[in-house]
This record gives structure tokens, C-alpha cells and sequence, in this order.
């Protein structure tokens, strides 16, 4: 009977908590993720632990020492009980029983053994049924006192079995001692109510000031996630407020420190970003990243343009290099041994070289192209001119050492020796203007060419010129026109002036047929109003220069392709177009094929 007065004390607990945890669920509804919520809820789930643990412990032990306590006054009245009963008469029985009630405050109730029949009550009217008393039939097995409670309907009670033995009356019964603890369950229950007030109002006041608590405590950690997110877009530049050096206030500190170990990161990382790309995207060569499955990572402009095709990421190199290099890379990749091949490609002469990479990274091999059209052609027109340099130093060498051992023989007559000696004087004059060539191209090349402008008039020392050549040309039958002002002054180097004249002269004359004539134009323009320009034009009447070449005259070495007019060292043009670019001005060509050729020179006439 008490285990279900106690089930039912629980089971009102445990009601009474479910209702206020479903009324806070209801009003606070937390979302799932929100830290302020789950907190709020984490302070009321501890609450309501605590009140139902505090419950647990006050309630069942109030409820069991009042029991106890009301048992042991039960006990200590039973002797005069049983003594009472057991001393009177038959018909005394009822007397005695109310007698006992009214000292004891609780009903008497004389049961004959032999029939278990009610033979007394001090209390008629209530409901008697002795099944309702364990304590009677406990009483009936063991022959002795016993003691408990028992719970009818809504009631629970201190009952009390003491068998007795009845002389008078002749025969053996049971004294059932029972008193209603309305007032103790009256008592538990007043507890009780008092507790759930209280915890009641501690649900509400910790509903408060958890809410404040993770409240506070969600904002912070919000800011922590609104710069993590700041971070994750790429925008470091907001720090945290730390707040309270707490917990949650070292990880703002230690966030800021991660913040700021990332803007340098990134800054160092942005900076070799941009050195890479002024390495890679400026250079003149082209370079390639290979994947260990020989694809294209990574290439260049400039490697797109040597390649002369779009380098897509990811294509196969075999699809894009020249077969040679594919295959130089495919050997790399076989032995990492760096390889360099020299390819004709796309109308260029391109030298590839293969590296492996010497760590672990996307990039595996790098294949570096280089064009060397320029300097091949370079290679060519050197080896070409140390032939042509071999063969005409070798001519005037041979032919100075024969007329040299002639005359050293002393067999020649005067008239002989005098032609021979003037064949001498030719093939000196030949080396020297081989020599001077050679000088003028170093100069050239080193800088040391220095100009020297003096007030000359240019008329003349155009004039001076022709003359030089007049002689040789009406030799070979070409004639030399001269359309110039009587005077043209200018401030410029005459000797560089006479030179470049010489060249192009040389260059006439020498293409000219027999016949025909070289027509030199000599004139001032007006440049823009204020300034004037020297234009000198000298054309022949030559076989002209091909398309193809029209390109190339002035490239050093260069002699045309036409075997007939080969002879020289092909420099005098290309020293030519130097000098007049050293005084600021322009050497041109036009020509047609078997219509001749123009060579125009323009320059300032006050020079810098």
C-alpha cells in the first residue's frame, strides 16, 4: 500500500515536469544549430534535474519518517490494547472498544479467529472489510503483533494487528488498531506544492538568466562566425572584438592572431603570385608545365605564340609539340635526364628544352622553348661572311705574295714591274676597305662610333663623292647624274655623310649595266613648317632587287642570292643604314624586279 501511495507521488512528479518541459519547448522552440537556444534549453534540462532529484529525495523520505513516526505511537499504545480487550466481559466488548478509540484516536475493530467474523467495531459505520488489512492476516500466521499501513480508496492508514486471548468470553481474536493519516498526506502533499512553486519560480528565473547568459554568449561567438565567414570570403581585414578575456575572449584573441598570420600568408603569397607571373607571363620564352600523365598544366603567352596555336590545360603535349620535343619529354619522364633539341617549327628555328621538376608537385616536367630563328640566322650569315672574309683576304694575299715573288726574282723588265706594282697598290686598297668595314661594323656594334657635326655644305660634298666614283664608273660604261641645290648648309658629320654616300654609290655603280645611269637627288623639305630634312636619293638602273630580299638588304652579311652579284662583304649597306641611324635619320629601299633600285636617305639637317 505505501509502494503505491509512492507511485503515485512520482507519478504526479514526473507529470507536473513533463508539462513544463513541453510549455518551455513550446515558447522557446529551439532551432537546431542555434547556440543561444540550445544553451537556454541545456540551463532549464539541468533545472528541472535538479527539482525532480530535490523531489525525489525530500518528498518519499518526509513521506516515510512521518509514517514511521505515526507507526511508533501506534506501537507504544498497542499493549494497553490488547490488555483491554483481553480483561473484560462478552458484553463489555463494544464499551471497551470505543473507550480505546476515544484515548488513542483510532478505531478498534474485534475479529474472532475461528470464523474471521467482526465481533465488535468502535466505529460501525465505516466500511470494514479485513481484507483490506494485510496486517491481520500477517497477524494470523506468525501469532504476533504486527504493524504497516494499508491504503483504502484515496486513504492511507496506520494499522496495527495484536492477537489476544479472551477468557471470559472463551475465545482467541485479532485487534485491529486502524487511524486515517489524512493529515500526514495533507502535510506531504503542502511540501510537495511548495516544491514545485519554488522550483516553479527557479524554471523561471533561470529561464531568464539563461537566456541573458546565452544570449551574451551566442553574440560573441557570433562574431567569431561573422569573421570566420569574412575570412572564407576573402576579406581579412575586419578583426573580432574579444570581449571578456574568458574562454570565448582567447579564442576571439587567438582567431585575430589566425586572421592576421593569414593576411601575411596571403600577402606573401599574392607577392610571389605576381613575381611568378612577371617571370612567366613576360618572358620572352616559352614555357610549359607538364602533369606526371604528360597533359598541359600550365603555359605562357609567350609559348602559345611560339607554338602559333591556343594551349588549352589538359591536352596532351604529344597533340602540341613538335614530335622531337614530345618525344624528348617522354624520355625525361623515362629517365629524368634533361634533354635540349633544336626543332624547325612553324617557319622558326626553335630550341626546346625538357626539366624534370626535383619535387613532388601537379607540375612534373617543364618544357622551355626558346626561338633561335635570329640567332641561327646570325650562325649562318657569320660562317657565311668568314668564307666570304677567307675567300677575299685569300684573293689580294695570294695575289700580293705572286707579284711580290716575281719582282723579288728581278727579271721583269720596268714597264712590267710597273703594272704589276699597281696591281699591288689594288689589292692593298681592297684589304683596307675590308679592314675599315670590319672597324666600322665593331664600332658600331660597341657604341664607340662618335659624330662630329660641323656647318658643311652638303652640295658639295655630295659633288665630292661622285667624283670619286666617276672615273671607275665611265669604266664600265655608267653614267653618274647629279640633280642638287647650288648650296644645301647642314650641321652634320661630313666624313659619316661621305660615307654612307660611298656605300650606296659603290652599291649603284656596282649593279649598273654597261650603259645605263646613276641618278643621284639632293633636296631640303620642310618638315611640319618649322624644320628641314636632307634627302638624299640615289637610283640605278640595276637588274632591282627581288621581293624576297627587298627585306634583307641591309641585314648584315647579306649578299643576295643571285650568284651574278655576290662579290663583296656584304656589310657596306647594313654600315650604311647604322650611320645614318646614328645621326637621326632613315635609310629605305625601293625596288621592282628588273626595273632597279632606290635607295633614300633622310635626315635632319641640324643634328642633336
Amino acid at each position: 500500500m505505501r509502494r503505491s501511495f509512492m507511485h503515485r507521488v512520482r507519478s504526479s512528479v514526473a507529470t507536473s515536469l513533463r508539462a513544463v518541459d513541453d510549455a518551455l519547448a513550446w515558447c522557446f522552440r529551439p532551432v537546431p544549430g542555434s547556440v543561444k537556444n540550445w544553451l537556454t534549453v541545456l540551463f532549464l534540462g539541468v533545472v528541472l534535474f535538479d527539482i525532480g532529484l530535490m523531489y525525489m529525495y525530500v518528498v518519499p523520505s518526509l513521506q516515510n519518517h512521518l509514517v514511521h513516526q505515526k507507526l511508533s505511537d501506534l506501537s507504544r499504545s498497542l499493549p494497553v490494547v490488547g490488555d483491554t480487550i483481553a480483561g473484560v466481559s462478552p458484553d463489555a466488548l463494544g464499551d471497551a472498544a470505543r473507550v480505546i478509540d476515544t484515548r488513542i484516536n483510532a478505531r478498534i475493530i474485534v475479529i474472532d479467529l475461528s470464523d474471521m467474523q467482526v465481533l465488535d467495531d468502535s466505529r460501525p459505520g465505516l466500511p470494514r472489510n479485513i481484507a483490506n488489512y494485510p496486517v491481520v492476516a500477517a497477524a494470523e500466521r506468525t501469532g504476533r503483533v504486527t504493524i504497516g499501513t494499508a491504503t483504502i480508496g484515496d486513504t492511507l492508514y496506520a494499522t496495527a494487528a495484536v492477537p489476544v486471548v479472551n477468557l471470559f468470553a472463551g475465545f482467541r481474536g485479532i485487534v485491529l488498531v486502524s487511524t486515517p493519516l489524512t493529515d500526514l498526506q495533507r502535510a506531504v502533499q503542502s511540501v510537495q506544492r511548495q516544491i514545485l512553486l519554488a522550483g516553479g519560480l527557479a524554471l523561471i528565473a533561470t529561464l531568464f538568466a539563461g537566456y541573458l547568459a546565452s544570449y551574451f554568449i551566442a553574440r560573441r561567438l557570433k562574431r567569431i562566425e561573422r569573421g570566420a565567414l569574412s575570412i572564407a570570403s576573402g576579406d581579412l581585414s575586419h578583426p573580432v572584438l574579444p570581449g571578456p578575456p574568458d574562454e570565448i575572449g582567447q579564442l576571439a584573441v587567438t582567431f585575430n592572431m589566425m586572421g592576421g598570420r593569414l593576411r601575411e600568408a596571403f600577402s606573401q603569397i599574392e607577392r610571389e603570385k605576381e613575381n611568378v607571373e612577371v617571370l612567366l607571363y613576360d618572358l620572352a620564352e616559352g614555357v610549359i608545365g607538364v602533369t606526371a600523365a604528360g597533359e598541359l598544366a600550365i603555359a605562357n603567352p609567350a609559348a602559345a605564340t611560339l607554338l602559333g596555336r591556343a594551349l588549352p590545360a589538359g591536352t596532351p603535349l604529344a597533340d602540341l609539340l613538335p614530335p622531337d620535343v614530345a618525344q624528348a619529354l617522354v624520355e625525361t619522364q623515362a629517365d629524368s635526364e634533361d634533354r635540349t633539341v633544336v626543332v624547325e617549327y612553324g617557319g622558326r628555328s626553335l630550341e626546346a628544352s625538357v626539366y624534370r621538376v626535383g619535387r613532388e608537385a601537379e607540375v612534373r616536367d617543364i618544357v622551355v622553348l626558346r626561338d633561335i630563328t635570329e640567332q641561327a640566322r646570325l650562325d649562318a650569315a657569320r660562317r657565311d661572311f668568314i668564307a666570304t672574309a677567307s675567300h677575299e683576304l685569300k684573293t689580294p694575299l695570294f695575289s700580293l705574295s705572286g707579284f711580290m715573288e716575281l719582282i723579288d726574282e728581278g727579271e721583269l723588265d720596268a714597264a712590267t714591274e710597273s703594272e704589276f706594282l699597281a696591281l699591288m697598290r689594288q689589292q692593298v686598297d681592297r684589304l683596307t676597305d675590308l679592314s675599315l668595314s670590319l672597324l666600322d661594323l665593331s664600332q658600331v656594334d660597341s657604341g664607340a662610333v662618335r659624330l662630329e657635326a660641323d656647318d658643311i655644305d652638303l652640295t658639295a660634298v655630295t659633288r665630292n663623292v661622285i667624283a670619286e666614283f666617276r672615273p671607275g664608273a665611265e669604266s664600265r660604261g655608267v653614267s653618274i647624274e647629279v640633280a642638287a641645290p647650288a648650296e644645301l648648309p647642314a650641321a652634320c658629320d661630313e666624313r659619316r655623310v661621305g660615307q654612307v654616300l660611298r656605300a650606296l654609290l659603290d652599291n649603284a655603280v656596282k649593279f649598273s649595266p654597261q650603259g645605263g645611269t646613276v641618278a643621284v637627288d639632293l633636296a631640303a623639305e620642310t618638315v611640319a613648317g618649322a624644320a628641314d630634312d636632307v634627302v638624299i636619293t640615289i637610283t640605278d638602273q640595276g637588274p632591282g632587287i627581288p621581293a624576297d630580299e627587298l627585306d634583307r638588304v641591309f641585314e648584315r652579311f647579306f649578299r643576295g642570292n643571285d650568284g651574278a652579284h655576290q662579290s663583296g662583304s656584304g656589310l657596306g649597306l647594313s654600315i650604311a643604314r647604322d650611320m645614318v641611324a646614328l645621326m637621326g635619320g632613315t635609310l629605305t629601299v625601293r625596288s621592282r624586279r628588273g626595273s632597279g633600285a632606290t635607295f633614300t636617305v633622310r635626315m635632319p639637317r641640324i643634328q642633336d
